[in-house]
């Protein structure tokens, strides 16, 4: 398969496993586990954990609380937030539009639940909107809009004390210099540089 096909969720992996403080497990000398496998192992635990803990009350509130879905609308639904995922999460398809002059799609991370979560509120749109409890929407949205917010607060209090009370480096300042032959790289491609400097 082209490079270039690939999907770019499976640089996840990349991003992860040079950081990972596991080291390959040699269950004697019979079974090994790479450090990919442990990390996708931990993932399974905690999805199972999700699974048996809370995914009760989630899926009720997809498939009924938001509106009442038919197999074929659950169907819908499914196919509409798998294309969404694939749209954002595929390289060659930006190649594809960028050969015809259109504008790639960014590939960025797409949250699943508001694929889902839009791909039910579409077909409730469809059929008029008012099978739709908008109050569960709000929460869900509001959730969406507060969860960053909330997460943003938590990591720079922990920043904080890691940094003024236990005395802790949280960041490091890293200078950067372009050196005449660095322009002359940049340069090649077309960039202009003669103003940025």
């Amino acid at each position: 398969m082209n490079q270039q096909n690939r999907l770019s969720i499976n640089n996840v992996v990349g991003v992860f496993v040079p950081i990972s403080p596991f080291s390959d497990i040699s269950i004697w000398g019979l079974i090994n586990f790479s450090t990919e496998q442990q990390l996708f192992f931990l993932g399974g635990i905690a999805i199972a954990f999700g699974v048996f803990t809370y995914s009760k009350r989630v899926m009720m509130t997809v498939g009924s609380g938001i509106m009442e879905l038919s197999p074929l609308g659950a169907l819908v639904a499914v196919w509409s937030h798998s294309i969404v995922l694939f749209i954002f999460s595929f390289q060659g398809l930006g190649e594809f539009l960028k050969s015809y002059g259109l504008p790639p799609i960014p590939l960025v991370p797409v949250s699943s639940s508001q694929a889902i979560v839009g791909a039910i509120i579409g077909m409730g749109l469809l059929k008029g909107g008012r099978e739709i409890n908008w109050s569960i929407v709000g929460g869900i949205a509001s959730g969406w809009v507060t969860t960053p917010i909330i997460a943003a607060l938590i990591s720079f209090i922990c920043l904080f004390f890691m940094q003024n009370v236990f005395m802790q480096e949280t960041y490091k300042s890293v200078q950067y210099q372009l050196t005449p032959k660095a322009q002359m790289v940049m340069s090649k491609p077309g960039i202009e540089t003669s103003q940025q400097f």
